[in-house]
C-alpha cells in the first residue's frame, strides 16, 4: 500500500502493522508536535489493529487512526471497539480528513459486530466528536501531560440480550412483519410458545448448545433512538429489532460441497430471528445485528453460519446475499399455519481474530 498514489478523499483499512508513512505521521504529530513519549505512541498493539490510512498522490500517510477490537469488559457487558491514533498531518487539517478515518474505523466496527466504539478524545477536540455522535462517559483526566476524556458512539443504541419482560414487544414486532406477506400467520400458543419467556428460551443451561437473542429497545420516552445518519421513533416499551444465533454439532450435518471436509470439521451456528421494524429499515440495522450475530458464533469457534428464510421474505434475502450468505439449494416446508416453505442460506466464518470478509461493508 505504501507508496501508491491515491485520491486524498479515499481511505483504506488495513489490518495489522500499518504501512511505515502512517506511523511516520503518528510520530510527525504525537511525538514531535505533542511531546508524547515514543514509548507511549509505540505501544506494541498496532500490529492486532485496524488501520485507517489516507494517502497523497506521493505516498505520503496525510491521516491515520487505529481500532484495537478488545472484546467485552466483562461477560454481562457487549463488546465495544477503541478507536485511537487519529492524526491529520498539519497542512491538511480542516479538510474533514480526521472524520474520514473515524468514520471508516466506525464501518470496520461494524463488521467485526461491534455494537459501540469509544475513544479517548484529548479535551481541545472533543467538540470535534460530539458533533459526530460521541457522547462523554467519564470525567476529564491526563495521559501524557495531555488531558482527554472518554467519549462513546453507539453502532446499535441500546443492544442487550432479551428478557422475558421483552415478549409483547417481540410479539408485535414479529406479528407486524408477518402482516407485509399474505399468508403469513403468528399464533404464539400454537407454534412460537418461546416468545412468551424469549429470555429464558435464550438461557442455555450446562451441557445445552449455547444460545442467544439480542433485542434494539425502541426510546421509551420517543425519538431518541439514533441508527446511522437518522433518528428512529419507536412505541414505548417497544423493540426495533432482534436477531438470535444458535450453536450446533458439526457431526452429521450435510456441507456445503465446495468446503465439504473443512465443514465437517468445524462446527457452524444458526441464525435466527432477525426482524426490523419498518420504521428503522435501511439504515443498516439488519446488518448489524446479524455482523453482532456472527461475532457471538466465532466466539463459540464456529466456522460457519447457516440460516433458514420464508420463500416470502425476499427483502431478507437481498440482505443476506449483500453479507455474504449464498443459497445452498436446500428446501423444506413446515406445514404450519402459514403453510411456510424456506430456503437455506450459509456462509463461511473466520476465526474471531481474523478480518470479516469484505462482503457488505
Amino acid at each position: 500500500m505504501s507508496g501508491r498514489p491515491v485520491d486524498t478523499d479515499t481511505v483504506t483499512v488495513v489490518a495489522g502493522m500499518p504501512p511505515r508513512a502512517a506511523l511516520d505521521l503518528r510520530y510527525e504529530v504525537f511525538v514531535r508536535e505533542q511531546g508524547v513519549p515514543p514509548d507511549l505512541e509505540y505501544d506494541g498493539r498496532d500490529a492486532t489493529a485496524d488501520h485507517a490510512v489516507v494517502l497523497a498522490a506521493d505516498g505520503r500517510a496525510v491521516a491515520t487512526a487505529r481500532l484495537l477490537d478488545q472484546g467485552p469488559r466483562q461477560s454481562s457487558v457487549e463488546p465495544v471497539g477503541v478507536i485511537g491514533r487519529v492524526a491529520v498531518a498539519a497542512a491538511w487539517r480542516g479538510r474533514g480528513l480526521g472524520r474520514l478515518v473515524t468514520a471508516a474505523l466506525e464501518g470496520r466496527a461494524g463488521e467485526r459486530g461491534l455494537p459501540a466504539v469509544e475513544l479517548h478524545a484529548q479535551t481541545r477536540v472533543a467538540d470535534f466528536y460530539a458533533r459526530q455522535g460521541y457522547r462523554p462517559i467519564g470525567e476529564p483526566d491526563v495521559e501524557a501531560g495531555i488531558e482527554h476524556v472518554w467519549m462513546r458512539r453507539e453502532l446499535l443504541p441500546g443492544l442487550r440480550r432479551a428478557r422475558d419482560s421483552d415478549a409483547v414487544a417481540l410479539q408485535d414486532l414479529i406479528a407486524s412483519a408477518w402482516t407485509q406477506y399474505p399468508g403469513c400467520v403468528l399464533d404464539v400458543d400454537a407454534e412460537e410458545p418461546w416468545l412468551r419467556a424469549p429470555g429464558t428460551a435464550h438461557a442455555a443451561t450446562e451441557g445445552e448448545p449455547a444460545r442467544a437473542l439480542w433485542v434494539v429497545p425502541a426510546d421509551p420516552i420517543g425519538p431518541a433512538v439514533m441508527a446511522g445518519p437518522a433518528v428512529m421513533a419507536g412505541p414505548a416499551g417497544g423493540v426495533l429489532g432482534s436477531v438470535a444465533v444458535w450453536d450446533r454439532p458439526a457431526k452429521g450435518f450435510p456441507a456445503a460441497p465446495e468446503r465439504a471436509e473443512a465443514s465437517e470439521r468445524a462446527g457452524w451456528a444458526e441464525l435466527k430471528t432477525l426482524y426490523v421494524a419498518a420504521a428503522a429499515r435501511r439504515q443498516g440495522i439488519g446488518a448489524a445485528l446479524v455482523r453482532r450475530a456472527e461475532r457471538e458464533a466465532r466466539r463459540w469457534d464456529a466456522r460457519q453460519m447457516r440460516l433458514w428464510t420464508d420463500t416470502r421474505f425476499t427483502d431478507a434475502h437481498r440482505l443476506y446475499l449483500r453479507l455474504g450468505y449464498t443459497a445452498t439449494g436446500r428446501r423444506r416446508d413446515l406445514y404450519d399455519l402459514s403453510a411456510t416453505t424456506e430456503i437455506e442460506f450459509w456462509r463461511p466464518l473466520p476465526p474471531l481474530n481474523e478480518l470479516p470478509t469484505a462482503a457488505g461493508s
